[in-house]
């Protein structure tokens, strides 16, 4: 195939420009069961899955057994001079491909950890580079993202940094609001040791700490985080993970008098969470508390709208509070 030429691996759908199809294929990031020792794909996955020339010369590859590896598929050629795994992952191949490594939010995003709504491949490369090669799409259609710098917290591997500089390099990247997001995203899902996160927080630029006095290490999801910050900015008291006596917890509490629940697909799907979610809902109304839900779209596409009702939602609940003077109406039986 020509170089310019794009094509879309059909596993990951990831595109690459100049990549032939043998050299695109890039299913899962696990290596293949049953090798006879020896076999090139056993050695690249001995070196880490990516390796240069001279490393694979150095154990005995010779340039007979490369090009016939290759031509059998067992491994495939990302640049001149460098050989991955047939089953590389396309993030790290596309970091290959172009000299570089993955690092920032497509590191984050692939662990699940928050990451904005950046979808570019983003990947570092060395200031002194003298260029990088241009000329390829990811499965969006869009065109990598580099970071031109050395790593402050270390290479896992030559084409993937470490967890700490891929979070370090999204905190500068991201917006105050998805970078503190991503922060408190990483305590949730343990990408890293809480005292790694508060050390990147201390390190982090002002402008975060100015659109947040504190990380708050309890916050359920990205999303959560997002709302929690839009809310304090315009003067709400935001109470994350605020607690329904004998049924959980809420997603946010404003102003100690409004529930809010975030709800997305991957936590608030299937009979048994619905029926869950509901019975919270009423439990919260008899203790005084409605409940407002809402969705990714009413955060990041009609937020204003969703502002003003939670601001009028708000002012009646803490109306009816004054009204009732306390009154609460439990479920029968309730320990309360």
């Amino acid at each position: 195939m020509a170089t310019g030429t794009s094509i879309v691996h059909s596993s990951t759908g990831h595109r690459l420009r100049g990549l032939s199809a043998v050299e695109t294929k890039l299913p899962a990031r696990v290596c293949r069961h049953g090798q006879t020792a020896g076999t090139m794909t056993t050695i690249l996955c001995g070196l880490g899955h990516v390796a240069s020339v001279p490393q694979l010369r150095e154990i005995g590859a010779t340039d007979a057994r490369l090009r016939a590896a290759v031509s059998r598929g067992d491994i495939v050629r990302l640049r001149r001079g460098t050989y991955g795994c047939a089953h590389l992952d396309s993030l790290t191949a596309t970091a290959a491909h172009v000299g570089g490594a993955v690092t920032c939010v497509s590191l984050l995003r692939e662990s699940k950890v928050w990451a904005g709504h950046d979808k570019r491949t983003h990947i570092q490369l060395d200031p002194k580079a003298s260029h990088a090669l241009h000329g390829f799409l990811n499965a969006e259609g869009l065109a990598p993202r580099f970071h031109w710098e050395r790593p402050r917290f270390g290479m896992e591997t030559p084409w993937r940094v470490t967890r700490m500089q891929a979070l370090w390099q999204a905190v500068r990247c991201l917006d105050d609001e998805n970078a503190i997001a991503a922060l408190e995203s990483a305590i949730h899902t343990g990408y890293l040791p809480l005292e790694d996160i508060l050390r990147l927080w201390q390190l982090a630029p002002r402008r975060l700490r100015e659109c947040s006095s504190r990380l708050v290490t309890i916050s359920g999801s990205g999303n959560e985080t997002v709302v929690r910050l839009r809310l304090e900015r315009v003067g709400f008291q935001v109470e994350p993970q605020g607690a329904v006596p004998g049924l959980g917890h809420q997603d946010l509490v404003v102003n100690d008098c409004l529930g809010l629940e975030i709800d997305s697909r991957a936590w608030h799907h299937g009979d048994e969470q619905r029926t869950i979610d509901y019975d919270r809902d009423l439990h919260a109304a008899g203790l005084g508390r409605p409940t407002i839900r809402i969705l990714p779209a009413h955060i990041h596409s009609h937020w204003a709208q969703t502002l003003a009702v939670i601001e009028r939602a708000v002012a009646d609940a803490a109306r009816g509070l004054d009204r009732r003077s306390g009154r609460v109406l439990t479920i029968p039986g309730d320990s309360l």
